[in-house]
């Protein structure tokens, strides 16, 4: 019986662990500039440039809309469970997304009210 509760205690352990570390490894690999592409939101609103940074555990992002030069920043991010999200408002409408790493690849999606839920293409920016 001892075996059996030493085995189980070690599970949850390393069950801990790989949680922490998955954490972490997709931290880093969400962190830094992006170019972004929401397939299918309207003119001006599928290309943007995200900057996403992490400073004592808070996450944050500067977001620029490529088509018309404005900018947010600042934008509080949560990560939860290896996943980013967060909302803007965009023209009085609440948007909402989540940025995550699977494979290696970043990928997201955004949703609101009117146009229902998009994807997003991210590739490192050059800059």
């Amino acid at each position: 019986m001892k075996k059996l509760y030493l085995f189980l205690g070690l599970a949850l352990v390393y069950s801990f662990l790989a949680v922490a570390m998955n954490n972490k490894i997709s931290k880093e690999k969400l962190e830094g500039k992006w170019n972004v592409t929401v397939a299918g939101a309207p003119y001006g609103y599928r290309d943007y440039i995200v900057d996403i940074k992490e400073n004592k555990g808070e996450y944050k992002a500067d977001i620029l809309f490529v088509d018309s030069k404005s900018k947010i920043s600042d934008q509080a991010l949560t990560l939860k469970d290896g996943k980013l999200t967060g909302s803007v408002y965009v023209d009085s409408e609440k948007v909402t997304f989540t940025i995550r790493e699977e494979k290696g690849v970043v990928q997201g999606t955004a949703e609101s009210p009117s146009v229902g839920t998009l994807p997003m293409t991210f590739t490192r920016s050059k800059d």
